[in-house]
């Protein structure tokens, strides 16, 4: 509805372009800059990005947060088409119920991820407490479950819960 415009083969391509071209360039050029002088590697020659010498780590950060920032933007226009359309018709009460669905599905999946990557964050700041790598595991390894739960189980269309 959103993209009806483009055919499904230039979606396609596009979506190959970003899923593996942008990966693929940001780490061709973060090796590249780092390898020189061995700076991607970090204390006991594990192979990660450093940021103490070479502030390699940004090669991660900057990519993740623009993902996320073109995620909300792309949130935001859906939800925009899907009200603009129609008023009354039956096509529109069920894009409403699909509304109100994916509303829920973020209000409670939200605050469930974003306490996993706090805890994640949490590992990166205290990496021995055993307790918080435990949690992480446990609510990170969850996530997919959590999506079927709240996203498919508990749909009025799929399950009556």
């Amino acid at each position: 509805m959103v993209f009806s415009h483009m055919s499904k083969a230039v979606m396609l391509a596009i979506g190959f372009l970003l899923g593996y071209g942008c990966p693929l360039i940001i780490a061709v050029v973060t090796v590249a800059v780092t390898a020189p002088g061995d700076g991607y590697i970090r204390n006991k020659e594990a192979c990660w990005l450093n940021w103490e010498q070479t502030r390699a780590l940004l090669a991660f950060v900057i990519p993740a947060l623009t993902i996320v920032c073109i995620n909300i933007i792309i949130v935001i226009v859906v939800l925009f088409k899907m009200l603009r359309r129609g008023v009354g018709d039956a096509s529109q009460r069920e894009e409403r119920h699909t509304l109100v669905v994916i509303l829920r599905c973020v209000a409670i999946l939200t605050p469930l991820f974003g306490l996993t990557w706090s805890l994640g964050v949490g590992t990166m700041l205290d990496s021995t407490n055993r307790g918080l790598h435990i949690v992480f595991a446990l609510f990170n390894s969850l996530q997919g479950f959590f999506i079927l739960v709240f996203g498919t189980l508990l749909d009025s269309k799929v399950c009556c819960l």
